[in-house]
């Protein structure tokens, strides 16, 4: 195990592969971990509160965050902008917490590009396409259209799986939170 030292966790998964589920039940077994808010252009879904699920901006007002360097990696996914303010991620890492960043799989590599060592990356894997695409329909969120654009971009970003430090198949909350802390354990992150 390694001495404890604030880190930078990168999650990702394919869209309906259980991130946020994932994330919110660390978060409620553990206080050395805090999310850093992710940016985005799209509109909210039902429930969700701007600040607290995401920062909802509008296009130009991203497009302006985006042209003062505020990002530390930033993308267009599903036709919506996202990013990574960097300023959230130093102030999680100054109050000696790690922070979680819930990110798609290109993000990774440019915030492995910036960050160095200080990241750690876990990439959450369905235990198969059948419940991967369950998941997905039962959320029901998405239309059938987007349903299909997220299980064909899906299938990509398993491609990208064995880039992150640490594969975990998402069999159910509780196990793969488990095996997560773990890893955060023996990486000094917890």
């Amino acid at each position: 195990m390694k001495a404890k030292e604030p880190r930078v966790i990168v999650i990702s998964s394919v869209s309906g592969g259980g991130k946020n589920t994932v994330v919110r039940h660390l978060l409620e077994s553990t206080s050395e971990l805090r999310v850093a808010i992710t940016a985005t252009s799209r509109k909210p879904r039902s429930g969700e509160v701007d600040g607290k699920d995401y920062l909802f901006l509008d296009r130009e007002v991203f497009q302006s965050k985006i042209e003062n360097g505020e990002f530390l990696e930033h993308a267009t996914v599903h036709g919506n902008l996202y990013g990574v303010p960097e300023s959230s991620v130093r102030a999680i890492l100054d109050s000696g917490k790690s922070a979680i960043l819930i990110i798609d799989v290109q993000g990774r590599r440019h915030i492995k590009e910036r960050l160095g060592q200080r990241v750690m990356s876990i990439f959450l894997m369905p235990p198969d396409k059948e419940q991967w695409e369950d998941r997905l329909r039962h959320r029901g969120t998405d239309s059938e259209s987007d349903i299909r654009l997220r299980l064909q971009d899906g299938l990509h970003e398993l491609e990208e799986a064995n880039q992150f430090d640490y594969v975990v198949t998402n069999d159910s909350i509780e196990n793969c939170s488990e095996k997560i802390k773990d890893l955060l354990r023996q990486e000094g992150a917890l």
